[in-house]
């Protein structure tokens, strides 16, 4: 292992995942925030480390790893203590599991409400030049899109239904893996926490209906658990030694 660095956003979700797995692990590194309301992550410079134009990015000494579920998997790789992987092989391939879900499913229960709050009040003051211009560096047709999006005409109503159906999807997916008063989703707390927990503290800012309705106890209880970890404030509160921080958050409405 060697010099660690961390391109990362300040509100991102997947930011958060990384930033919990150093903090777990009680690794230095730098950080580097890359401003995504001003399109950092698309510039030539960025680019070359993860050409996805997405955050977050590691790298270690001089080798970028992208992929938050990658990244999270290569940190405890690299710092085996304390140990975020079971040992049981079932474990093992059910913790892999929470990491596809976190990916796939999870996401998709927030970047629709999360765009339209944080990245829809910056992207639709761009002209329309600008705006091409914007969209002529970002590297897949996927983003291209959903900036669009964001920018011009808005996401639909059927777009934020799907997003509030994963959230259900995923806190009742949670709530099984959490019954019988079990601590963390496959045991003792792991990967799969990690890489799940930036979600629903994102779904309970966009909706904190859900969880105070009582519908998923399981999951307030796991939540309620997490926030008492000392690496929970470090990584999801970040305050490190960038210099743009405060510009960025109040871009955000952080602060």
């Amino acid at each position: 292992m060697g010099a660690l660095t961390l391109y990362h956003g300040l509100a991102s979700t997947c930011s958060k995942k990384a930033r919990l797995a150093l903090f777990e692990k009680g690794l230095d590194f730098e950080s580097r925030l890359v401003n995504l309301q001003t399109f950092e992550q698309h510039s030539p410079e960025y680019l070359k480390l993860n050409p996805n134009g997405v955050v977050p990015t590691l790298v270690d000494d001089g080798h970028p790893i992208i992929e938050s579920s990658v990244i999270i998997a290569y940190i405890d790789d690299i710092a085996p203590e304390p140990a975020l992987t079971p040992l049981a092989p079932l474990a093992r391939a059910d913790m892999r599991l929470w990491l596809k879900w976190s990916d796939e499913r999870a996401y998709k229960a927030v970047y629709v409400p999360t765009w339209d709050r944080l990245s829809r009040p910056v992207a639709q003051k761009l002209s329309d030049a600008e705006l091409d211009q914007r969209l002529a560096a970002v590297p897949t047709a996927e983003r291209r899109d959903r900036w669009h999006a964001t920018a011009r005409e808005g996401f639909t109503k059927t777009e934020f239904d799907a997003a509030y159906a994963e959230m259900h999807a995923t806190f009742d997916r949670m709530e099984g893996a959490l019954a019988d008063g079990r601590p963390w989703l496959v045991g003792d707390y792991s990967l799969a926490d990690i890489a799940i927990v930036p979600f629903v503290e994102r779904i309970d800012d966009l909706r904190p209906d859900l969880l105070a309705s009582g519908k998923w106890s399981g999951v307030s209880a796991w939540f309620a658990r997490y926030r008492e970890r000392p690496a929970f404030d470090k990584a999801f509160f970040f305050d490190g030694k960038d210099a743009r921080i405060s510009a960025i958050r109040k871009m955000l409405g952080i602060d």
